[in-house]
């Protein structure tokens, strides 16, 4: 009877909970984590620099209207008057750009810093998948580690129990009764870490999505342990480099900063504008005594050639040429990064399948290992210490199992992200291999 009592631990943890799956929360992140809300905001201020440097491409139109009453006094050597008379005036002016090298390159610009916002958001859209699932896996895994911990506990509570009783009949040493105890009093130390843990990990969770967790489902006993497909992590570098978000985005940055330097050589350059106006005035009198009203249209075109501003201009091109240069080091370094991440990635993938089924492969022998020592402790063959060793040895490869799935699954999007293809049909994979909602 003993026996069955000490091997029920194999069997505890065989049925998923049930409860708000990766996609609910996910979707609950989207409505309320600040970071994600903030790159929304981020990007629609990026996309309004596209309208804004096309502006300077169109005409401009003004109107001005002036109003004016004045006074005026002469003396003369015979003498003395004053006149009081009224002027208005309206004007309409309209400007057309021909040749402006810097409104040209802020044009430019402007395109360039509308692409990057939008690279940008969908940057932070699958940084939150990585965050969603990562802390819901936190708190998956903190989970596990409690009831382990809880399982493991009340185990080595019954052992105790049996150890006393072996004892006081001559059938066990106190040193069993001992180290019983001693195991029994770490792993209630070890319950209240734990579960500690796991309120930390809840809370990460409540921050990213705004809301208390309630209970999570978990993932089903069966995991398809998939490798990395296509099977060539060159093939995943080639993918990441000519389409990572990130590598996009420096790109755009680089154009930017090339078009800045054209902003900057424009100041060396002349300006060519047509301008049309329509102006209309109406003088009531003045010293003569005489109104005036007249009426001006005119066309033209502007020329404007800057000859010397004290050397800023030249200043602020090689600024701007230093300012391209790091542009262009920094997309070097983004390729250098991006390949890396896709390479470990790709590895943990690798590593995360062959970790998880050897430690499904330990667990398999663990658990033989402590039905063969309960076995032989019940022969006599085996101490009570010996058990609790074989109890600890099965426990600790549980939690680094469950943990190692957890990784695996969480390396299978860090690949994608890396690679700069993670999408939310992803996410919707891995949620279908939790364990289903119960009705209702």
């Amino acid at each position: 009877m003993n026996r069955w009592i000490s091997l029920g631990i194999l069997f505890v943890f065989s049925v998923p909970a049930t409860g708000d799956d990766l996609l609910d929360l996910y979707r609950q992140a989207k409505t309320s984590d600040p970071a994600w809300l903030a790159a929304q905001a981020g990007y629609q201020a990026g996309i309004e620099k596209a309208p804004q440097g096309r502006s300077l491409l169109l005409p401009t139109l003004g109107l001005s209207a002036s109003k004016s009453e004045s006074d005026q006094q002469v003396t003369t050597t015979t003498a003395n008057n004053t006149y009081h008379y009224g002027t208005d005036a309206y004007a309409i002016q309209l400007t057309q750009p021909l040749y402006r090298k810097q409104n040209a390159a802020a044009y430019a610009q402007g395109i360039a810093g509308a692409n990057q916002s939008e690279l940008e958001l969908e940057l932070a859209r699958q940084e939150l998948i990585l965050r969603a699932s990562q802390a819901y896996f936190d708190v998956l895994a903190a989970q596990d580690a409690l009831d382990f911990v809880i399982s493991e506990k009340e185990s080595i509570g019954k052992q105790l129990s049996l150890a006393r009783r072996n004892f006081n009949v001559g059938n066990a040493t106190l040193v069993d009764v001992h180290e019983a105890q001693a195991r029994y009093d770490i792993a209630a130390a070890q319950q209240i870490t734990a579960a500690n843990f796991l309120e930390v990990k809840k809370e990460a969770l409540r921050v990213l999505t705004g809301n208390e967790p309630g209970t999570l489902a978990r993932l089903e006993t069966k995991l398809d342990l998939q490798a990395p497909e296509p099977a060539d992590m060159n093939q995943w570098v080639e993918t990441a480099v000519n389409g990572s978000q990130r590598i996009k985005s420096q790109r755009e940055a680089v154009e930017i900063a090339r078009q800045e330097v054209e902003k900057s050589r424009g100041g060396h350059q002349p300006t060519l504008d047509l301008t049309a106006s329509r102006a209309y005035s109406d003088a009531g009198g003045s010293v003569q005594g005489l109104a005036i009203e007249s009426t001006t249209n005119q066309i033209g075109l502007q020329f404007q050639m800057p000859l010397y501003q004290g050397g800023g201009i030249s200043s602020k091109v090689r600024e701007s040429a230093a300012r391209l240069e790091e542009a262009n080091q920094r997309l070097d370094q983004a390729r250098r990064q991006v390949a890396q991440q896709v390479r470990e990635s790709y590895l943990a993938v690798i590593n995360g399948v062959a970790r998880v089924r050897a430690l499904e492969q330990a667990r398999v022998s663990n658990e033989r290992a402590l039905e063969s020592t309960v076995i032989g402790y019940e022969r006599g063959v085996r101490s009570g210490v010996d058990v609790l060793n074989a109890q600890r040895e099965l426990f600790l490869t549980r939690r680094d199992l469950s943990q190692a799935r957890y990784d695996y699954l969480l390396g299978r999007l860090r690949l994608k992200a890396a690679a700069g293809t993670l999408q939310e049909q992803d996410l919707e994979d891995i949620n279908r291999l939790l364990a289903r909602k119960s009705p209702g």
